[in-house]
């Protein structure tokens, strides 16, 4: 019998990333760095000719940190998860009927609406990466959600055209997630946030969730305030960090 080896990699290919940025793209399957463990990483990505390593840390690791800092990974992101436990009866702020749910005749008014609405990621602060690009990943991000690949994607209706949006995506256990959040420029400032995201919040009860999660970032102040008025409270903090390797 073959002996089985439940030792997890040490990072794993992202063929989406890779495939959309023109490099290839990995991610690191622990959340702990050693200098013994980032040389046998640095091995695993040579011989993979790998390009970029996404790195999750822990926040509160000084080994971690410190090993990251001395070989080269970059911090680009401090990533902020909240939570709302869906304790009380979820009720919406103020008059509903400028929300309806997201139509594909929606998607070219959103995917506009994206690029100018997520900029504070961690794409945007690598430094690398072709800032085009980075716009484009949310317009086909938002895009995929309102065909499917998001459960729900509520819009703010003026005179028949899409003006916001936000997503969300039932998990398992009672969980749901917030994904995406995106207001027009021109919107901004008037509360359309809130109500859409506490509109969202109604719909995971109705679907028999009783947490609903949510990930921004650390720089990302206005978004945090949003989610702590709509009721999430601060769950953790990781660290994002991005390694680029040049191949000779």
């Amino acid at each position: 019998m073959t002996p089985r080896n439940d030792t997890p990699p040490l990072a794993t290919l992202l063929e989406w990333d890779s495939h959309f940025f023109g490099k290839t793209i990995a991610r690191v399957t622990g959340s702990k760095l050693t200098p013994t463990l980032a040389e046998q990483i640095n091995d695993w990505a040579k011989a993979n000719q790998v390009n970029c390593l996404y790195f999750l840390a822990i926040i509160d690791d000084s080994i971690t940190t410190q090993t990251a800092e001395n070989e080269g990974y970059h911090l680009t992101d401090v990533r902020v998860t909240l939570e709302h436990r869906l304790r009380d009866r979820i009720v919406p702020p103020g008059n509903s009927s400028h929300i309806r749910p997201a139509l594909e005749s929606d998607i070219e008014e959103l995917r506009i609406i994206s690029r100018n609405n997520h900029s504070d990621s961690r794409f945007y602060y690598d430094g690398h990466f072709d800032l085009e690009k980075c716009d484009e990943l949310y317009a086909i991000w938002i895009e995929k959600s309102v065909r499917g690949a998001a459960d729900q994607v509520l819009v703010w209706d003026d005179a028949g055209q899409a003006v916001a949006y936000v997503t969300g995506k039932l998990l398992s256990d009672g969980f749901g997630s917030v994904e995406l959040v995106g207001v027009h420029p021109d919107w901004q400032g008037k509360g359309i946030g809130f109500h859409l995201t506490m509109q969202l919040l109604v719909w995971f009860q109705q679907q028999g969730a009783n947490r609903v999660i949510v990930v921004t970032q650390g720089r990302n102040i206005g978004a945090q305030v949003l989610y702590q008025r709509c009721g999430f409270v601060t769950q953790s903090t990781e660290l994002w960090y991005h390694k680029w390797f040049s191949h000779r």
